[in-house]
């Protein structure tokens, strides 16, 4: 099929490639929807195989890619930014190198052929599981495709799937902007040089406060999109239903677990695990409370562990 220059997409992504398997991995989920033939590439990567998957993309991408090694000590927000104006395209997906694409390339065209005449700016292209797309269902749909389902999420909307939750005994807020997503460039912009949260949930080092919750009111209105089938899966997490993920579904090889991989890329500190044998499981939840906001605070002020 033809790609229409109206619907230009540009792979972004800015990684932390510290093993074997975390390159492995990363070069799998490329071959599984490299066809999709994007505008441009713009990859930022870190980590002790930052060269090896350089190259390999450099071979794999050639001209379309703009590639660079940035780590500064400022963190994965701040390098991102720099990147960003090397995008030029109407669209933008955040390349998460641990999920893999399963529709054909030329479905996950259509989707993004579909976002254009819907204005949508975010389609969630992973996570099609019950957990993520369930309370979206208390939200009348505003568009609808052969390819995706678009509602209008403003504060009335949030508030329902709110009260769902809470009527689902399921407490606390729910993510309304995902890492796995492809955004119109706009919209992307606003995600990525936002200052929310204010105080920070995670490390300055790392990418996850680009995702956001109902609460963090990143945006007045949001035109949010679901495929109306799976498009990417996670290689390991089953994101709380069972059997999702590609090496659940045996459809991954399994040479290190999901646990393994995390000891690996983050060793627990001696002196947190001595703390939790020695806890009270009755005071446990109150006092990871308590740490939660008392990390939030050194990350919000950008010392200690937030290097």
């Amino acid at each position: 099929m033809s790609y229409k220059k109206s619907s230009s997409l540009t792979i972004f992504a800015n990684f932390f490639i510290n093993n074997e398997e975390r390159l492995q991995r990363m070069k799998d989920s490329f071959k599984s929807f490299e066809n999709i033939n994007p505008s441009e590439w713009v990859i930022n990567i870190r980590g002790e195989y930052k060269f090896e998957a350089g190259d390999f993309l450099e071979n794999e991408i050639g001209d379309k890619l703009f590639l660079s090694y940035y780590n500064s000590g400022y963190g994965w927000f701040y390098d991102s930014r720099k990147i960003y104006k090397n995008i030029t395209s109407q669209f933008v997906m955040y390349w998460i190198e641990d999920h893999i694409l399963l529709a054909k390339p030329e479905i996950l065209l259509e989707c993004i052929n579909e976002m254009d005449q819907q204005n949508v700016d975010q389609l969630w292209y992973s996570w099609y599981v019950p957990y993520v797309i369930e309370p979206f269902n208390e939200v009348d749909i505003f568009k609808e495709g052969k390819y995706i389902v678009t509602r209008k999420i403003d504060e009335l909307a949030c508030s329902k799937i709110r009260a769902l939750r809470k009527n689902k005994d399921i407490y606390g807020d729910f993510c309304i902007v995902s890492a796995q997503s492809i955004m119109k460039k706009d919209f992307f912009k606003k995600i990525l040089f936002s200052n929310k949260p204010y105080i920070k949930r995670r490390p300055r080092k790392t990418p996850y406060d680009f995702e956001k919750i109902s609460r963090d009111n990143i945006s007045n209105v949001i035109m949010h999109a679901l495929p109306k089938q799976e498009l990417f899966v996670s290689i390991d997490d089953d994101l709380h239903h069972d059997g999702y993920s590609l090496m659940s579904r045996k459809l991954y090889q399994n040479r290190i677990s999901r646990k393994q991989l995390k000891i690996l890329e983050d060793p627990p500190m001696k002196i947190r695990t001595i703390l939790k044998k020695m806890i009270p499981r009755k005071m446990k939840k109150m006092l990871l409370f308590i740490a939660g906001y008392f990390y939030r605070f050194f990350y919000t002020i950008n010392i200690f562990w937030n290097k």
